[in-house]
Protein backbone atom coordinates (compact mmCIF):
# COMPACT_ATOMS: atom_id res chain seq x y z
CA UNK A 1 0.00 0.00 0.00
CA UNK A 2 1.65 3.42 -0.64
CA UNK A 3 2.42 6.06 1.79
CA UNK A 4 -0.52 9.07 0.77
CA UNK A 5 -2.96 5.76 0.87
CA UNK A 6 -2.18 4.85 4.46
CA UNK A 7 -1.85 8.60 5.52
CA UNK A 8 -5.16 9.06 3.66
CA UNK A 9 -7.15 6.05 5.95
CA UNK A 10 -5.34 6.95 9.15
CA UNK A 11 -6.91 10.82 8.86
CA UNK A 12 -10.08 9.64 8.22
CA UNK A 13 -10.37 7.38 10.94
CA UNK A 14 -9.21 10.30 13.04
CA UNK A 15 -11.57 12.22 11.32
CA UNK A 16 -14.50 9.75 11.79
CA UNK A 17 -13.71 9.10 15.63
CA UNK A 18 -13.40 12.88 16.47
CA UNK A 19 -16.49 13.58 15.11
CA UNK A 20 -18.11 10.86 17.34
CA UNK A 21 -16.72 11.28 19.95
CA UNK A 22 -17.88 15.27 19.66
CA UNK A 23 -21.41 13.78 18.92
CA UNK A 24 -21.74 11.78 22.19
CA UNK A 25 -20.12 15.08 24.14
CA UNK A 26 -22.78 16.97 22.74
CA UNK A 27 -25.34 14.60 23.76
CA UNK A 28 -23.75 14.89 27.33
CA UNK A 29 -23.91 18.54 27.56
CA UNK A 30 -28.30 18.44 26.65
CA UNK A 31 -28.41 16.22 29.97
CA UNK A 32 -26.34 18.25 32.25
CA UNK A 33 -27.29 21.55 30.91
CA UNK A 34 -31.13 19.88 31.63
CA UNK A 35 -30.15 18.75 35.23
CA UNK A 36 -28.99 22.16 35.92
CA UNK A 37 -31.82 24.05 34.47
CA UNK A 38 -33.91 21.68 37.29
CA UNK A 39 -31.54 22.58 39.95
CA UNK A 40 -31.49 26.08 39.48
CA UNK A 41 -35.61 25.98 39.40
CA UNK A 42 -35.25 23.63 42.62
CA UNK A 43 -33.18 25.96 44.28
CA UNK A 44 -35.25 29.50 42.89
CA UNK A 45 -38.21 27.82 44.97
CA UNK A 46 -36.05 26.84 48.00
CA UNK A 47 -36.44 30.51 49.59
CA UNK A 48 -40.24 30.32 49.27
CA UNK A 49 -42.74 29.91 51.39
CA UNK A 50 -45.32 26.86 50.22
CA UNK A 51 -47.93 24.99 51.51
CA UNK A 52 -49.13 21.73 50.86
CA UNK A 53 -52.41 19.52 52.11
CA UNK A 54 -51.90 15.93 52.43
CA UNK A 55 -52.84 12.28 54.01
CA UNK A 56 -50.64 10.15 56.33
CA UNK A 57 -51.12 8.16 58.97
CA UNK A 58 -50.28 9.08 62.80
CA UNK A 59 -47.38 7.18 64.04
CA UNK A 60 -46.73 8.80 67.21
CA UNK A 61 -47.52 12.18 69.39
CA UNK A 62 -44.90 13.70 71.02
CA UNK A 63 -46.14 16.20 73.19
CA UNK A 64 -42.69 17.27 74.85
CA UNK A 65 -41.03 17.95 71.77
CA UNK A 66 -44.24 19.55 70.25
CA UNK A 67 -44.06 16.86 67.37
CA UNK A 68 -46.08 14.24 65.36
CA UNK A 69 -44.77 11.84 63.47
CA UNK A 70 -46.49 11.14 60.13
CA UNK A 71 -46.10 8.63 57.69
CA UNK A 72 -47.27 10.66 54.46
CA UNK A 73 -48.03 10.69 50.71
CA UNK A 74 -45.43 12.43 48.14
CA UNK A 75 -45.08 15.99 49.11
CA UNK A 76 -45.01 16.99 45.21
CA UNK A 77 -41.82 19.14 44.65
CA UNK A 78 -40.36 18.24 47.59
CA UNK A 79 -39.86 14.60 48.83
CA UNK A 80 -41.72 11.47 48.31
CA UNK A 81 -43.38 9.64 50.74
CA UNK A 82 -41.84 8.10 54.02
CA UNK A 83 -42.18 8.41 57.87
CA UNK A 84 -41.08 11.17 59.78
CA UNK A 85 -41.64 13.77 62.48
CA UNK A 86 -43.42 17.67 61.69
CA UNK A 87 -43.43 20.11 64.25
CA UNK A 88 -47.02 21.41 65.76
CA UNK A 89 -47.73 24.85 64.87
CA UNK A 90 -50.16 24.99 67.82
CA UNK A 91 -50.39 22.59 70.42
CA UNK A 92 -54.01 22.19 70.81
CA UNK A 93 -53.88 21.01 66.89
CA UNK A 94 -52.86 16.96 67.86
CA UNK A 95 -54.70 16.60 71.39
CA UNK A 96 -57.51 13.90 70.40
CA UNK A 97 -55.24 12.04 67.90
CA UNK A 98 -54.04 7.98 68.16
CA UNK A 99 -51.55 6.41 67.04
CA UNK A 100 -52.74 4.63 63.43
CA UNK A 101 -55.59 7.02 63.28
CA UNK A 102 -55.74 8.09 59.21
CA UNK A 103 -55.45 11.99 58.96
CA UNK A 104 -55.80 14.99 56.65
CA UNK A 105 -53.01 17.89 57.70
CA UNK A 106 -51.55 20.97 56.18
CA UNK A 107 -47.80 21.67 55.58
CA UNK A 108 -46.80 25.17 55.95
CA UNK A 109 -42.66 26.87 55.78
CA UNK A 110 -39.52 27.19 53.71
CA UNK A 111 -38.45 23.68 52.68
CA UNK A 112 -36.67 21.96 55.15
CA UNK A 113 -38.49 23.65 58.05
CA UNK A 114 -42.23 23.12 58.20
CA UNK A 115 -44.65 22.67 60.45
CA UNK A 116 -48.24 21.41 60.52
CA UNK A 117 -50.69 24.00 60.65
CA UNK A 118 -54.07 21.98 60.24
CA UNK A 119 -54.74 18.41 61.05
CA UNK A 120 -57.96 16.62 61.12
CA UNK A 121 -59.25 13.00 61.49
CA UNK A 122 -60.23 11.48 58.18
CA UNK A 123 -63.68 9.60 58.19
CA UNK A 124 -63.54 5.70 57.73
CA UNK A 125 -65.46 4.78 54.59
Amino acid sequence: MKLWRVVLLVNLSLGVGLLLGFLAWGRQVEVLERKLLLVRQQAALAGVERTWTLRGVVRAVLPDMNVVVLTHEDIPGYMGPMTMGFRVHEPQLYHGLDIGDAVRFTLKGVPPNLSITAIAREDKP
